[in-house]
Formats: structure tokens, sequence, C-alpha cells
């Protein structure tokens, strides 16, 4: 039904010269081919304010896609600010680039309101250099373990399998993460 009424609002418009809306008569015969229509959005590495991602997910609905695949997390950046383990947005670009746990839910919501289901994307083990900002004695190994040829500056990070603590860090973060998206 929320596509159809969305399908209906674009056929209305206003006839400025009589003063009110109108719609031609229409059969419209329409069906998504893919059951997911989606956009990506990746604000590990070009972060967006909360109101640039609401105003991508009303665009998305008027389009009627209806998923938001959101890398929030990678190499780059944390900015997703964890009650669990506050340490990782260490690894945001500044501290007014970070998406609280509230900032997080209200996108969410936002986005059901409008027929967008949201998906979060944290990569792991690779690409995971924001993740030593703030626990990299506990997760991460020695830097130069994350390039072929021991460069220490190499940008894609790995967390420590042989530490438990990775293993603990992972489950508790999305725990968390299960719990907003």
């Amino acid at each position: 039904a929320m596509r159809g009424l969305e399908t209906f609002s674009q056929l209305v418009l206003f006839n400025y010269t009589l003063g009110y809306y109108q719609t031609s008569t229409a059969n419209i015969s329409d069906s998504p081919r893919f059951a997911w229509r989606g956009l990506l959005m990746d604000t590990s590495r070009h972060y967006q304010s909360v109101a640039s991602i609401k105003r991508v997910i009303a665009s998305m609905a008027f389009a009627k896609l209806n998923t938001l695949h959101w890398h929030i997390v990678d190499s780059q950046s944390f900015p997703y600010t964890s009650r669990a383990y506050p340490k990782f947005s260490l690894g945001a670009f500044d501290e007014y680039q970070r998406y609280s746990l509230n900032d997080i839910a209200g996108i969410v919501a936002y986005a059901q309101q409008h027929g967008v289901r949201v998906v979060p994307e944290f990569d792991i083990p690779g690409h995971t250099m924001s993740w030593c900002a703030g626990y990299g004695d506990e997760i991460c190994p020695n830097p130069a373990c994350n390039s072929p040829h021991g460069e220490a500056d190499n940008p894609d990070g790995i967390l420590n399998p042989a530490a438990n603590a990775t293993y603990d860090i992972i489950q508790g973060l999305f725990n968390e993460v299960t719990t907003v998206f």
C-alpha cells in the first residue's frame, strides 16, 4: 500500500490556474522486479550528518527503494558510538563526526516510517584499523603484521585472531548492534 500511495502522490499535481489539486485517470500495472531495491551509503569514509541521511531515505522512498545498506565502519573511521565499547569512537574522524545510539535509532525509525530497512555493514576481520584506535592493545596485532612487506602504515588493518579479547569484543559489539538495527 505504501508504494501505491507513493505512485499516487506522484500523479497528483496542483493546477495553478484553477487553484486546486488534480490527477488524471490512469491504469497502473506495477510491481518490483527485485525484492532488494537499495542504495549503499558509505559514512565510514565520507561522513554524512543525520539530517543528510534522512534526506537520502526520503528520496529512496520517493524512488521506491527499500534498503539502505549503511557502510558505517571501515578502516578509515569508526563513527558508531558504542555504549559497550566507548573507546571505539576514538577511531572516528573527529568528535563531531560520530553517530550516537540515539542518532542511529532515530535513523532506523525514520527509515521504517518510509518503508526502508537499514542494513549495517561492519567489516571484519580486515578493514579494521579504526578499531585499533581505541582497543589496539587488546585486539590489534603489531601493525607490521597487517601488511605483506611489514610496513606499519597499511590502511586495512586486521584483528588479532590469536587474542581471546578479539572474539569477546566482536561478540559484545554485535550483540549491541543487533539491538539498535
